[in-house]
């Protein structure tokens, strides 16, 4: 049976185990913030919960990202939103009329525990996109200089 220039499926790459780590960290911040931020926030202002929705789909997408079910794409454009996310709750929280002095510090070690995690997240993918990359073009120069040695 002949066999036609088959070219194998393109591999998606995996988030790595810093990866999911770092996921599963986020999902351990968010709940926290639901529990001591999030439900005063309700309780002080109903209508805020329907400009929660963003988060409650992005809190699911890092339980996906912890379980390592998904690719670095879709990791990359969680963790960017989740930037976008984490602003937009620093200033939905800034409304609350009269803010106790610790909901405005667990906002606080909230708001940099949720971006140091979201940079290092981004950071990570980053590097591994840019060593895969590099890994990529030296595989080609090395076939390429196999190449010219049997052409020899």
């Amino acid at each position: 049976m002949p066999t036609s220039h088959l070219h194998p499926s393109a591999v998606v790459p995996k988030i790595s185990r810093l990866g999911r780590t770092l996921a599963g960290a986020q999902v351990l911040k968010e709940t926290l913030s639901i529990i001591f931020l999030g439900l005063p926030l309700v309780k002080a202002a109903p209508l805020v919960l329907l400009s929660a929705l963003p988060g409650v789909v992005l809190y699911l997408l890092h339980w996906h990202l912890a379980l390592g079910r998904a690719g670095r794409v879709l990791a990359a454009a969680v963790w960017a939103f989740t930037l976008l996310d984490e602003l937009w709750g620093l200033l939905l929280f800034q409304e609350l009329d009269s803010p106790t002095r610790g909901q405005i510090r667990l906002l606080h070690w909230s708001y940099f525990l949720g971006l140091g995690i979201i940079l290092l997240a981004l950071g990570e993918l980053g590097w591994r996109w840019q060593r895969r990359r590099a890994k990529a073009l030296r595989n080609v120069h090395h076939k390429a200089v196999l190449a010219a040695r049997q052409r020899d």
